[in-house]
């Protein structure tokens, strides 16, 4: 990657005018340390291991992809110039040689810059096997809400199978009417997700090999643990990110401090559960 990443990077007159490659931090941190062998928050959701030296070595890494190109910052201001989702987007122009993204993004290229030029592959990891980090929203229902039985009633038949299938069936008829590929559903439960990668119509090159790397990475995710410090996890992972990104502080030293400040919030969380 940092040698693609040289030489797809361009500029013009000393300003930017190709990102060669974009790791996409903060945001993706956690991948990069899981490719390193590292998971930043142990399966239990009680230990962090934001100071590893795996993820000091990976979050290096992937800041050294922006320093290769003349700084984060420098990638940031381009990156955020471009139509992200329309037919101006940075791969239908040139300005973007890759970047790890969500499996949504293939249907918003599929739909407004058809016929740029692009390939889709999975990550992978140090050992080359595919690797992809799941992440996503859920319910929750208040405490003292009104009406929590149909809350939960409600929240059960949303994410059921049938539902997922319903939902599917709709967007592939608006597919079809388009004459647009139907390119899958991802949704969190493996039933679901199997009877509608039946469902998914062929759209050709390079769409047909975008989808089966989307359900080849599907296959092989992780994603952090839950916690009921989850917040305050996420938020010392990207501050200590976003500190290196602007210089303030080196890889170390930032996630030293920011294993401080997790581990505590997790350990005070956990023990006000167990006190409930």
């Amino acid at each position: 990657m940092s040698a693609a990443n040289e030489a797809l990077t361009r500029s013009d007159g000393g300003k930017l005018s190709v990102i060669g490659y974009d790791s996409k931090l903060p945001e993706f941190f956690p991948l990069w340390a899981k490719a390193n062998g590292v998971d930043l928050l142990s399966e239990d959701g009680r230990e962090a291991h934001l100071d590893d030296p795996g993820a000091i070595e990976a979050l290096e890494w992937a800041v050294s992809i922006y320093d290769a190109q003349g700084g984060f910052g420098a990638v940031k201001a381009y990156r955020d110039s471009a139509d992200f989702f329309g037919e101006g987007n940075q791969f239908a122009t040139d300005v973007l040689g890759a970047m790890p993204m969500e499996q949504w993004y293939i249907n918003v290229l599929n739909d407004v810059s058809p016929d740029a030029t692009v390939v889709f592959d999975t990550v992978k990891d140090l050992q080359g096997e595919p690797i992809a980090y799941a992440s996503g929203q859920a319910w929750a229902i208040p405490a003292g809400a009104a009406n929590p039985e149909a809350a939960c009633r409600w929240a059960r038949v949303m994410t059921s199978v049938d539902s997922w299938e319903a939902a599917a069936n709709a967007r592939l008829e608006l597919r079809t009417q388009d004459d647009k590929p139907f390119t899958g559903l991802l949704t969190g439960n493996a039933e679901a997700d199997a009877a509608i990668r039946e469902m998914v119509t062929p759209g050709g090159e390079p769409w047909d090999t975008a989808v089966a790397a989307t359900y080849e990475a599907n296959d092989h995710t992780f994603s952090l643990p839950a916690s009921p410090a989850d917040a305050e996890f996420e938020n010392a992972m990207q501050d200590a990110v976003n500190d290196v990104l602007s210089g303030e502080a080196e890889p170390a030293d930032a996630l030293a401090q920011a294993q401080k400040v997790a581990q505590k919030a997790l350990d005070d969380a956990w023990a006000e559960m167990e006190e409930r």
